[in-house]
């Protein structure tokens, strides 16, 4: 029921296949209400392409159920897409509690035709490690009174609703438990106060515990994580589907979403946009205008960049630069920076990132700052190449600047070096060093991504230790006794360079600058 097309990081666009069709992930299901729907299901799949929603069918069991049972989950929404839906957990975390049985609203959910269904689980929320071990165990006994239901046949694709928190180890335990069971794919619960209390950390982590525990075949869903200003982390870290009513609650309070955070709609100037809404409307327009009428217009724009952000976050799978979206985004606001730092500092999550991760791209790398050295290509390649065995071995290694040198070619630097040492320039090994994977070998220089990756002086004089420590141990791990290193015209390229020579003359190797 799942197919990955392409692969960057733990994103992947793949394609999802129920009974009613196929879609495209990662996808943004607008939430819609089964009551009053202020903007069509059907609207929104003609306007934005949407293939798949989520409504709720505990909703559609208190109030709708015998038109729901005769009409369908698809003809109470009109929409012929696909159409999960969501058993009540989140009426449970509202109000307390919920009127029907975890069999009573499985059973509804495959009755009213369902594409993708959820059982009734217990959110855990913020609260204590008693509380949300209470919340786990109460969705563990919910979840097997529901397989007991669906055991004579099912025709919904059933998810294993993850719950626990910001408690990682019950967290940890909840998705352990579940991935026994036989589900068809995983819904992550419980993110919703973490966002909109600006803990994006805590969120990540949930992300990546949960990642690190269930299989890489099943696809996993977030619910409520529609604000386009998460997306590419969530993604990033392996979230393929994710849910919100966020586009039409936060029109409600008149904000208007972006890319990079929501903005409130009464001090607005300019609309930084061009969709149907902002290309046809100025902010003073649109505020003029009936509360009603301006709730749904907002709500279109809101949807509008909530799908151009998945576009965006798709077209960067597949060059391979997700990464470089998230180094932009995360500068939206300092949590979410701090967020981002804190999960390139996961070093189990970026090991599973680089299993995950091509090691060939159509397009490419662009490395910015120190951030930029933590991302899965980077690590890899780096250990890769302290394991690489030279095709010419030698006690000596000719060291060529990529940056900034006399001479850029491997002709150029055996003419310097026969000058000075005409006995070893046949037998040297040479590499080009100044780079941000230490040492690259001649023959590897047109692989990727040596050759494809963008950097500029500034990125290595800003983490020179980093840089030369690189360097040194390539040398030091192949046995290299003699480092001919060749001279380079900036004077803060020669301080690393100086100090790459000091270095390695503390390891006790002889080195010639020349």
């Amino acid at each position: 029921m799942f197919e990955v097309i392409a692969k960057d990081l733990l994103g992947r666009i793949g394609r999802i296949e129920t009974k009613s069709g196929k879609f495209e992930t990662p996808a943004f299901l607008p939430v819609i209400n089964p009551v009053n729907q202020v903007i069509s299901a059907s609207e929104i799949s003609k306007k934005f392409g949407c293939k798949a929603v989520i409504t709720n069918a505990y909703i559609i069991y208190r109030r709708l159920r015998n038109e729901g049972i005769e009409r369908g989950v698809h003809g109470i929404i009109s929409f012929d897409g696909v159409v999960m839906t969501d058993s009540g957990g989140y009426q449970m975390l509202e109000y307390g509690d919920v009127k029907v049985t975890p069999k009573e609203i499985a059973a509804f959910q495959e009755v009213i035709r369902s594409d993708m269904a959820v059982p009734l689980d217990v959110p855990t929320g913020l609260v204590s490690y008693e509380k949300a071990k209470e919340s786990v165990e109460r969705t563990l006994a919910n979840v097997e009174e529901t397989l007991e239901i669906l055991a004579d046949g099912r025709k919904a694709l059933w998810a294993a609703p993850i719950q626990g928190g910001t408690h990682l180890q019950v967290l940890e335990h909840c998705a352990s438990r579940l991935v026994e069971m036989p589900f068809d794919f995983f819904v992550l619960g419980s993110p919703t106060p973490l966002m909109e209390s600006y803990m994006f950390t805590k969120l990540f982590k949930m992300i990546s515990t949960v990642k690190r525990v269930i299989p890489s075949e099943k696809p996993l869903h977030l619910f409520g994580a529609g604000h386009p200003m998460l997306m590419p982390f969530a993604v990033a870290m392996g979230c393929d589907t994710f849910d919100s009513a966020g586009y039409y609650l936060y029109a409600k309070e008149g904000r208007y979403m972006s890319s990079s955070g929501t903005l409130r709609l009464s001090i607005l100037d300019y609309f930084p946009c061009e969709c149907e809404v902002c290309s046809k409307y100025s902010p003073e327009e649109l505020r003029s205008l009936p509360d009603e009428e301006r709730v749904i217009l907002l709500s279109l724009h809101n949807l509008s960049v909530c799908f151009r952000e998945v576009m965006e976050i798709k077209q960067a799978i597949k060059d391979g630069r997700l990464m470089e979206l998230l180094e932009i985004r995360a500068r939206s606001h300092p949590k979410l920076y701090a967020a981002f730092r804190a999960m390139l500092s996961d070093r189990k999550l970026i090991e599973l990132m680089e299993l995950h991760t091509p090691v060939s791209k159509r397009r490419g790398m662009n490395l910015f700052d120190r951030l930029s050295l933590l991302r899965p290509e980077v690590f890899r390649v780096r250990n890769r190449l302290v394991k690489y065995v030279p095709t010419k071995k030698s006690d000596t290694i000719v060291l060529i600047p990529q940056l900034g040198g006399k001479c850029k070619s491997l002709e150029a630097a055996e003419r310097i070096v026969k000058e000075k040492f005409p006995e070893v320039v046949e037998k040297a090994s040479y590499g080009f060093f100044l780079n941000p994977y230490g040492i690259i070998p001649v023959e590897l220089k047109f692989v990727y991504p040596f050759s494809q990756t963008n950097f500029s002086v500034s990125l290595l004089t800003d983490v020179k230790e980093d840089i030369v420590d690189v360097t040194v141990r390539y040398i030091v791990e192949h046995g290299y006794e003699h480092a001919i290193l060749l001279e380079v015209r900036s004077p803060s390229l020669r301080e690393l360079l100086m100090l790459t020579k000091s270095r390695l003359e503390e390891k006790g190797i002889k080195v010639t600058v020349l």
